[in-house]
């Protein structure tokens, strides 16, 4: 009686550890692409085509796809920020497994440079 409760409960923390370090993975992979791409907007002036081009390589090597990219700036006030922000959806594994706890959860990361006048 005992085994048959406990082996869920495993189960559930197993496949809730998994699923936390694959989102934790995903935000990580997505904090690079945004990086990358403010990077190359605050030398390029920026060229938003370039920008997401970049980003979308990075998440494309890590077999993630952008639902998202926008580029923001330079601005105009003194300290001139260009702002990259990607957003993705995260779609929980057990759920299509288990037809349970089906869910997708929207991530985003967003990294503000200075733009770098030449």
């Amino acid at each position: 009686m005992e085994m048959a409760l406990i082996l869920p409960i495993l189960l559930l923390m197993v496949f809730g550890i998994t699923e936390f370090g694959r989102a934790w993975m995903t935000v990580n992979v997505m904090y690079t692409a945004s990086r990358e791409g403010a990077r190359l907007a605050v030398v390029t002036n920026p060229d938003v085509n370039l920008v997401q081009d970049r980003v979308t390589e990075v998440m494309s090597a890590a077999h993630l796809t952008p639902t998202s990219i926008t580029v923001d700036g330079p601005g105009t006030d003194v300290t001139r920020k260009v702002t990259v922000t990607v957003t993705a959806d995260f779609t929980v594994i057990p759920g299509k497994v288990l037809n349970m706890f089906e869910a997708v959860i929207p991530l985003t990361a967003t990294t503000t440079m200075r733009f770098e006048e030449s």
